[in-house]
């Protein structure tokens, strides 16, 4: 069973749709229909659906903006448009502006639509697809590099905003190149997925943790309300990864170095404050491992912080 919602004003087109594609034997469809977009983003808000039938030309929106709401309210789901008019400027229009398909109501035989339907369907999930992949690693599931970067901004935005600090972490795990010399890459990719999911667990819903490459992990820390909150996560994250993984048959110990730089105090561009994290972690990591530094800016007065766990 397919869910459509109509969105559409004049009953005998919405009559006129429901009957045509009443007549469609293969797959049946379950249609809601609603005369305006008030009532469509009441519906989104309880129920889902699989695809948007939408007339662009409704009491309380008209032309391309009704589209653009209607994509706003409900990003995930196909939309096709049902027009009373054959405008191919139009039509394309509405593709730009995230339409999966352009339809003249009433034209064309009962599989004509339930084929447009159906094939919208398709292209929004392999859209979504390539989205995850292109936003999201492959072997762990956490945010990726360019994600990552995305985020941060946002992140930094919104920390200068809010007049809160923001804690940056860049961890690389210890001895993990010994697991996969010893144990093979299969054993190694297990650990990665391992400390993915510990990781996770350290942090809150609001934080983001990322996979940057290899064995080298970032996480950004908001809405802190003190430096101290970020020496908290990070023994509870050094703690966590100290302990034993069992990995099927296989049982190894690691450990992480973890460098972190702290803003609006340190107050640059993104790849200042990685290279800031990164040096930091290094300093970590001579000092033995599974342990933190802080990056302090050159003007503090601070001495550098650095913890192992106990």
């Amino acid at each position: 069973m397919i869910k459509i919602l109509l969105v559409e004003d004049n009953d005998a087109d919405a009559h006129l749709t429901q009957d045509i594609l009443a007549e469609w034997s293969i797959e049946q469809f379950d249609i809601t229909h609603v005369t305006c977009l008030s009532e469509a983003f009441t519906h989104l808000a309880h129920e889902r659906f699989d695809a948007v039938l939408l007339d662009l030309s409704l009491p309380d929106g008209y032309g391309l903006p009704t589209l653009r709401q209607m994509q706003a309210a409900s990003p995930t789901i196909p939309i096709i448009v049902l027009s009373g008019v054959s405008d191919q400027t139009l039509a394309l229009q509405a593709v730009q502006n995230g339409a999966q398909d352009y339809l003249v109501k009433g034209q064309g035989q009962p599989e004509f639509l339930a084929r447009s339907i159906r094939y919208a369907i398709e292209r929004k999930r392999a859209e979504e697809r390539l989205t995850y992949l292109a936003q999201y690693d492959q072997l762990t599931g956490l945010v990726n590099r360019t994600l990552f970067r995305d985020r941060l901004v946002q992140a930094m935005a919104r920390s200068k905003r809010l007049q809160q600090p923001l804690g940056l972490m860049l961890l690389d795990l210890d001895r993990f190149k010994a697991v996969n010399d010893t144990m093979g890459h299969d054993v190694g990719d297990q650990l990665l997925k391992a400390v993915a999911g510990r990781l996770q667990e350290c942090v809150r819903e609001v934080d983001t943790v990322a996979r940057m490459g290899g064995d080298e992990f970032t996480i950004i820390l908001e809405g802190l309300s003190c430096d101290q909150d970020i020496t908290i996560v990070a023994r509870r994250i050094t703690e966590s990864l100290a302990e034993p993984f069992h990995l099927k048959e296989h049982q190894t110990s690691i450990g992480v170095s973890i460098g972190i730089t702290v803003y609006p105090s340190d107050d640059h561009e993104i790849d200042e404050l990685l290279k800031h994290a990164d040096t930091a972690m290094y300093r970590a990591k001579q000092q033995g491992g599974s342990s933190f530094q802080f990056h302090i800016p050159k003007d503090s007065p601070s001495s550098t912080l650095f913890s192992k766990p106990s």
